[in-house]
């Protein structure tokens, strides 16, 4: 199991902001939006540790349940200090953690891959790993505002987050030891004095931790591309043939038998349109979002699951202009049925009849739709914002 702690219970006193600046809005989410949806892009998460302030924990918990998060999610109180808010973080950590990350809430634009880099780096050989930039300016060294002398900057490196280490590890160090607060600047100068191996992994400059108002600045040209008034998404589907099954398609039911072989109902048209929908707002797709190890999906009617995407985008933010779509198969013949289809799907979603489109086609025997072995579907959808 992976686990990470989301340090989010600062006060934004360098930022001059009277909140925590990390529910401080940038075109039109909070900037801790953009730092979770990043982490739910990751592969490799399990469980997530939010430490926030616990009079702020219901905004927080606000933002989490329009993710609609695949992965389990728990709550900590933050401390004095960040290695307090840490070590609260880390008792709700699961006994079966392997590897524990802990991150920043104040970086919004780490992606998800960046969370899975890190996970995979870390092992028994290497316990321990962490983002940073080689420094680039001239370092002086200065005692009392006076420039004492030139650092050598080539072994000097600028810390980034998230950082990992095995969770065993920083369990009992965290637990069992103290440590001079007044040299503890991040989770890796405690392992530091432990003499852990720290891996390096070259990190971006976009991993910046907004931090000044000239930070602020930045993040809001950084976010621009977030409000765009109009966003395109494609999707695409394929499930192979299971004579046992019911065939859905669309929304309906086409026949009681030579269906889809899938975890949920397999209706590869509405999965389609599903993950072009979520692409298009910038969110996980729905393998993420409906796993198929989770029981509740099993046999579920993709309706249902379509009518939970239609909210989150409303809850993003946006509405949907139209939706093209095109079903790849040799069988059946569904010209006969399109016009229900588009009436099942425009109902769902609250659009009229013109703004769905399904079109169908043969693969002309080629490759495995040739070949009678399954169904395709391909969907592209136009989003906008609802207050343009």
């Amino acid at each position: 199991m992976n686990s990470l702690i989301l340090v989010a219970a600062g006060q934004g006193r360098r930022m001059g902001a009277s909140v925590n600046k990390v529910l401080m809005e940038t075109n039109g989410h909070p900037l801790i939006w953009y730092t979770i949806r990043n982490i739910f892009d990751s592969r490799k998460l399990d469980e997530l540790i939010i430490v926030t302030i616990k009079e702020e924990r219901h905004l927080f918990e606000e933002i989490i349940d329009s993710f609609r998060p695949s992965i389990s999610v728990k709550w900590a109180d933050g401390g004095d200090t960040r290695k307090d808010s840490v070590k609260n973080g880390i008792l709700q950590v699961s006994d079966s953690s392997r590897v524990l990350l802990v991150h920043d809430g104040a970086r919004p634009f780490v992606e998800g891959k960046a969370f899975d880099k890190i996970f995979k780096s870390i092992d028994e050989a290497h316990p321990a790993a962490i983002y940073a930039l080689p420094s680039i300016d001239t370092m002086k060294s200065v005692q009392q505002n006076l420039v004492v002398n030139t650092m050598d900057r080539s072994g000097l490196y600028r810390a980034q987050t998230p950082q990992g280490i095995l969770t065993k590890l920083y369990r009992q160090i965290l637990l069992q030891k103290e440590f001079d607060h007044s040299i503890i600047t991040d989770d890796s100068s405690i392992w530091e004095q432990e003499s852990i191996p720290i891996r390096l992994i070259p990190g971006s400059e976009k991993y910046f931790k907004v931090t000044t108002p000239e930070d602020w600045v930045r993040v809001n040209a950084m976010t621009q591309n977030d409000s765009f008034s109009i966003r395109i998404g494609q999707g695409y589907d394929i499930h192979r043939f299971d004579k046992s099954k019911p065939l859905y398609l669309g929304g309906i039911k086409l026949s009681d038998k030579d269906g889809l072989l899938g975890h949920s109902d397999a209706d590869v048209l509405i999965h389609a349109i599903m993950d072009a929908l979520l692409g298009a707002a910038g969110l996980p797709d729905i393998g993420h979002i409906f796993p198929d190890t989770n029981p509740m999906y099993k046999g579920v009617c993709s309706l249902s699951l379509l009518e939970k995407v239609r909210d989150m985008i409303f809850e993003a933010g946006y509405q949907i202009g139209n939706i093209d779509t095109t079903v790849l198969a040799e069988k059946p013949r569904i010209a006969n049925h399109i016009g229900k289809m588009k009436e099942t799907i425009a109902d769902v979603l609250n659009l009229n009849l013109e703004q769905v489109n399904i079109k169908a086609t043969t693969n002309e025997k080629i490759g495995a739709i040739g070949r009678e072995e399954g169904i395709a579907a391909m969907a592209s959808v136009i989003l906008y914002r609802r207050n343009v």
